[in-house]
């Protein structure tokens, strides 16, 4: 295998958590890879209007999924060849696998489903210590359609912070797909109440 190939997926698998630090799960809903496969490819293939399973958005899976793959990381780390090739094989092996399991996830349920449980994700909201800048709800002009809760990809009740004028959702992948969605123009980025175009 090239050793290219082994830092590429090491670096997929560390940015998230490292950006976590300072903008919470952006990288995952703007420069995943993988996020971008299931948004442009899975989302249109299969049956429509598919959701999460409940069982991915229970905390205790999650976890459980985390423990697993670490330890299955750990334990190809320590048997593998102890060079860059052979670190770099691990890393690769656990985005192939990862993402053939997301894929699966994403055929027969919501695209976005895999990100429920990935372990970098998980790894990322902690890493936020607090929702980092979250997407802001003007009370004023929402209609409560819940558009935005409908087009949400991690289905975040979006329209439920009305009152707090903060989507304070740990998960909120800062996709941007609820502002877009929104046909009053009620939620951006960033604090404060945005101006009508």
């Amino acid at each position: 295998m090239n050793p290219a190939f082994g830092v590429m997926a090491g670096a997929c698998m560390v940015s998230p958590v490292a950006m976590g630090f300072f903008k919470g799960r952006i990288w995952c809903g703007r420069y995943c890879p993988r996020g971008s496969f299931y948004d442009q490819v899975l989302a249109r293939v299969g049956k429509k209007n598919r959701r999460i399973p409940v069982l991915l958005k229970r905390a205790w899976f999650r976890w459980a999924v985390f423990v697993s793959l670490m330890a299955f990381m750990a334990y190809n780390l320590f048997r593998a060849e102890k060079t860059l090739t052979g670190i770099g094989a691990v890393f690769y092996t656990m985005v192939v696998l990862t993402t053939f399991i997301g894929t699966i996830l994403g055929y027969f349920f919501s695209p976005r489903s895999w990100c429920k449980i990935c372990p970098m994700g998980t790894l990322a909201v902690v890493a936020q210590r607090g929702v980092k800048e979250p997407v802001t709800l003007d009370s004023g002009r929402c209609k409560s359609c819940r558009i935005c809760t409908r087009s949400c990809p991690m289905e975040i009740l979006v329209h439920s912070f009305k009152e707090d004028g903060k989507v304070l959702a740990p998960d909120c992948l800062k996709c941007g797909v609820c502002i877009q969605s929104c046909p009053v123009k009620a939620l951006h980025f960033g604090t404060g109440r945005k101006n009508a175009a």
